[in-house]
């Protein structure tokens, strides 16, 4: 019989839908009676962000980089975080064009709610591999998503760098 042919973006797809719907489960759980506030893993990320660089200044821009997603994305994502008052835009000294990004008391009352659970899904996780696996797994995965950068950006096009092994 001959061995079934696996597909790498089939794969990806898949892990990813089934680790957003854990992640969505345990936000779910952890927000109890809050749980009709839709609240995505990319909104606890955003918000974790923001919250590790307290007393920085925080952009749009910065999500973008940290997260290489496009500046349209992020911009969706901010204005819904907006709206439903996780995050607020605030005004930068010597600069009123600019609009710093800030945690809210909902979105800080939301993120310590739901960071929890979430945390405890990771543990499981990386639980289940040796630290290094892990590493190389979280390697690979870098070099993965680079080249992908690259093949979308044919002006930087570079050869991904090769790893012993």
């Amino acid at each position: 019989m001959q061995e079934k042919k696996r597909e790498l973006g089939q794969m990806i797809c898949h892990a990813s839908r089934l680790f957003r719907r854990q992640m969505d489960q345990a936000i779910s759980a952890a927000m109890g009676a809050d749980a009709d506030e839709v609240f995505s893993g990319r909104n606890l990320w955003v918000l974790r962000y923001v919250k590790e660089h307290e007393g920085e200044a925080v952009y749009q821009r910065d999500l973008e980089k940290a997260f290489r997603l496009r500046r349209s994305t992020i911009s969706n994502m901010i204005d819904l975080m907006v709206q439903k008052q996780f995050l607020a835009r605030g005004p930068v000294e010597g600069d009123k064009r600019l609009k710093q990004l800030l945690l809210t008391e909902k979105g800080e009352a939301i993120l310590s709610e739901v960071a929890h659970s979430v945390g405890e899904l990771e543990t499981a996780l990386r639980g289940q591999y040796t630290p290094e696996e892990y590493a190389a797994f979280f390697a690979l995965l870098d070099r993965l998503c680079n080249s992908l950068e690259l093949l979308s950006n044919p002006c930087e096009r570079k050869e991904p760098e090769k790893t012993n092994g």
